[in-house]
């Protein structure tokens, strides 16, 4: 009887023991997980309240001011964007006064540049960015590349642009820098002036045969341009005709769009990687358009003509320094082809747009440089040979850009 009152006593203190060790271990659990809780609840103040608000006070004392930070009240990122779209919603006469241009293209910026100073602290979402307009400032950074790193885009725009040039850093930037460098050598882009000017030749006559056929006409010289660059592009730098190129130019300007709309919101992480319908679109987009310019790749490596385009120039590899092969595998090729196409085509176009709105408004130097292309060039076609006597053309494009 007392050895089984002991047993029981034994069994009952081991119960005990297990409901308190039990009990503990909870305990210890719950507060591992409170604990783990309280750090990231730090973390994420200390990121969107106290590291911006350090940053602002930092910058303050130096002299750099700017629409204050708030987490909750006040998102720059939507202000900019309310501030565009009300620019972009106003009808405006056609000026090339700089501020005027600058109110309209960019009005976050002309409205707090000129609250704030040349330069001033503004934010995307809780990321701080200083905006630069001293000369030797602007200098010291473009020069001092240790120091100062290119703006992580937002991973939404990467779909027109490709991981090229534009987003790269470091030692994989300098191996695409020194292959497009040797691709634009200027002896090579020379080769290409008589494609430039059998597609430029080309659009004339269709604008000759518009003319004569009707008295009165009107004509969006914007999209002729975009048409004309995009040939150009297609002929000389990628060694295939405007039809072939066509479609990739269609699939970017569906993704333009998408992008603007992406790169002037705060980007949320993981959020490419739902199913909407807008992000549904852009993964469809870019997979037609990496398809379509790796058909341009196969095309050319068998294509034995295509030796001095640039696409086959960037699929040469070159000796850096140290007479070691530098090369960009055929992903790397996609994204600069991707860069070249897009920027390529929208750049030109709009400078081409600008610079005759500009002769339209200044007809004297329209006759000027009329007079100047029919001395130096023979029948008017420019060669290579008489591009350098173009003074006054150089001027009016150097006035424009």
């Amino acid at each position: 009887m007392v050895q089984t009152q002991r047993a029981v006593g034994d069994e009952g203190m081991l119960m005990v023991a297990n409901a308190m060790m039990l009990l503990v271990a909870n305990a210890m659990m719950l507060l591992v997980a409170l604990a783990i809780v309280l750090i990231l609840l730090l973390k994420v103040v200390c990121k969107i309240i106290w590291v911006p608000l350090k940053v602002q006070h930092v910058l303050k004392k130096q002299g750099i001011n700017g629409p204050g930070y708030s987490p909750i009240l006040n998102n720059t990122a939507k202000i900019r964007r309310l501030m565009i779209a009300e620019a972009e919603s106003k009808s405006s006469c056609f000026t090339h006064n700089h501020e005027t241009v600058v109110s309209r293209v960019m009005p976050h910026y002309y409205n707090w540049s000129t609250i704030y100073g040349k330069n001033f602290l503004y934010w995307f979402g809780p990321k701080p960015r200083v905006a630069i307009a001293d000369p030797n400032l602007i200098k010291e950074i473009l020069l001092n590349t240790t120091s100062f790193e290119k703006i992580k885009h937002n991973p939404l725009s990467k779909l027109l642009l490709g991981d090229g040039l534009v987003g790269l850093d470091g030692h994989k930037w300098a191996i695409h820098r020194r292959i497009s460098n040797h691709a634009f050598n200027m002896e090579i882009v020379k080769g290409w002036i008589s494609e430039m000017v059998d597609s430029t030749t080309k659009l004339l006559d269709k604008w000759e045969d518009v003319t004569s056929a009707r008295d009165q006409f009107e004509m969006d010289v914007h999209k002729e341009f975009h048409k004309l660059s995009a040939d150009i592009i297609s002929r000389t730098a990628f060694g295939s005709s405007f039809e072939e190129g066509k479609r990739i130019f269609q699939l970017q300007n569906q993704q333009v769009s998408l992008v603007l709309e992406a790169i002037r919101s705060v980007y949320i992480p993981g959020f490419r990687f739902l199913p909407t319908k807008k992000n549904r679109l852009r993964k469809r987009l870019e997979k037609e358009t990496r398809d379509a310019i790796r058909m341009l790749l196969n095309n050319c490596s068998r294509t034995a003509n295509n030796s001095k385009s640039l696409l086959s120039l960037l699929m040469h590899p070159i000796k850096n320094q140290d007479d070691k092969q530098e090369a960009m595998d055929i992903e790397e090729v996609v994204d600069e082809c991707k860069t070249f196409y897009f920027a390529g085509k929208e750049t030109t176009a709009n400078f081409l747009t600008w610079a005759f709105l500009l002769l339209a408004l200044h007809q004297e130097w329209q006759s000027k440089a009329g007079e100047e292309v029919v001395r130096a060039c023979r029948n008017g076609i420019p060669t290579a040979e008489n591009i350098a006597d173009l003074k006054i053309v150089s001027m009016i494009l150097n006035e424009t850009l």
